[in-house]
């Protein structure tokens, strides 16, 4: 039970405002913990899909809980658990959830990898997780998964949570943050798993110029020759670092690769 639990009701009813959740909305939880959260949701008339891994907190929620068709108690693991399944049966999902905060980071990608089934995300992070997530271009929070939602989505920090909220108090701020996935998003590319791979990519070695790290970090059928003449179509200079580049310049190259390809 290594998750920290928030238990602060001024931050929980915060946190359900800015959702702004009808009555009746369909709202998945991750890490429901002990139900707080949960509770909460279910008051402002929300149906509740709580995801938890704990057998010990799953226990506790059944106990909480009881019979009651709401919420929905899941015992599984939220990063191997069928959302597209669950998508079908209730249309796109909503997030409301403490992430848990040694898996946020792959959770927020998975959600990013599955952005068709999404519509917003309003998740607790440690505060500086929320940071990168909307760092600028050269900044050493700048990285894979700034780009990624800087091409797919908004993102907003709405507010800080001390850590006096929860229990056991953490050493870190927390952050609530809203991602929103809009129908058209906020940049256009032509082929968003080569974007992917061309970030990772990227990144892989910060110090390096995209010259070196991409001749590193192969990528299927990127010969150096394809690489120099996307790079000058889509006015790119090699010579600059992965982190320079801004969202808008890396759709631009991976459009002008996948052109080339």
């Amino acid at each position: 039970m290594g998750q920290n639990l928030l238990v602060d009701k001024f931050y929980l009813n915060r946190i359900v405002r800015a959702a702004d959740l009808k009555n009746g909305d369909s709202v998945i939880e991750v890490g429901a913990g002990l139900g707080v959260l949960t509770e909460a949701l279910i008051d402002q008339g929300a149906k509740v899909w709580a995801l938890e891994i704990d057998s010990g907190f799953f226990r506790s929620l059944q106990k909480k809980f009881g019979e009651s068709d709401n919420p929905v108690l899941i015992h599984a693991d939220a990063l191997k658990f069928d959302f597209p399944g669950l998508s079908k049966k209730i249309g796109k999902l909503r997030v409301v959830a403490n992430l848990p905060y040694n898996i946020s980071s792959r959770l927020i990608f998975m959600f990013h990898e599955n952005r068709e089934i999404f519509s917003t995300l309003d998740v607790l992070l440690q505060k500086e997780v929320a940071e990168r997530l909307i760092a600028a271009p050269g900044a050493k929070e700048y990285g894979v998964l700034t780009v990624l939602l800087g091409v797919s989505a908004t993102v907003e920090i709405v507010f800080d949570i001390p850590a006096k909220a929860f229990v056991p108090v953490p050493e870190v701020t927390s952050s609530l943050v809203h991602i929103s996935f809009p129908n058209t998003p906020p940049v256009e590319v032509s082929d968003s798993p080569l974007l992917t791979r061309l970030v990772k990519a990227s990144f892989a070695s910060r110090r390096k110029t995209l010259r070196n790290t991409l001749r590193n970090t192969p990528i299927d059928g990127l010969t150096p020759q394809i690489l120099t003449i996307s790079a000058n179509q889509a006015d790119i200079d090699l010579g600059r670092r992965g982190e320079t580049l801004t969202p808008q310049e890396f759709a631009r190259f991976a459009d002008a690769i996948k052109a080339n390809l």
